[in-house]
């Protein structure tokens, strides 16, 4: 019994510490994109693209390196609270996203637009885009969003870019 603990807190070591390499070298994919200085940057009207004109505005960014979309930035700006969508992919295939929603601080006069609260925000490392397998990182609580169950929520956004 206390050998069948042993290797099972093993494997679990190993799966553990597997996973933070991945994470790691995410993240220098991620270090890599933003450096690069050879990137294309094509912004869009978030309002003309989705039809949308209802109290909000927004804007969506597009990095590219001649053959892929290497990061997306969309923000959609409403009347309350802001939510930013960053996604960064290799080779056309998303490997980090990250979510954001915030609102502004209360005053006597009303709400102040020059006083941001982040509220929620998510990072999602991806490690296989087509088979849904994810690690998800949140910090606080969704407040004007709707909560995001995998990875496959985001594959509007990518289809969006790829036929602009």
């Amino acid at each position: 019994m206390n050998k069948a603990i042993s290797i099972i807190s093993i494997l679990i070591g190993f799966i553990s510490f597997g996973q933070e390499i991945q994470l790691d070298r995410i993240d220098e994919m991620v270090k890599s994109i933003e450096l690069d200085s050879t990137q294309t940057l094509t912004e869009f009207d978030w309002n003309v693209l989705t039809g949308i004109t209802t109290g909000s505005k927004g804007i969506r960014r597009i990095w590219t390196n001649g053959k892929h979309t290497t990061k997306i930035v969309e923000e959609i700006k409403f009347l309350d609270y802001t939510t930013w969508t960053t996604m960064y992919l290799e080779n056309g295939v998303p490997i980090k996203i990250i979510e954001k929603e915030g609102g502004f601080e209360n005053s006597k006069n009303g709400l102040d637009y020059s006083k941001h609260i982040e509220v929620f925000s998510a990072v999602v490392y991806v490690f296989d885009w087509e088979n849904d397998k994810s690690k998800i990182i949140r910090n606080g609580t969704r407040v004007f969003t709707e909560v995001s169950c995998s990875t496959f929520d985001y594959e509007t956004l990518l289809e969006n870019i790829q036929t602009e």
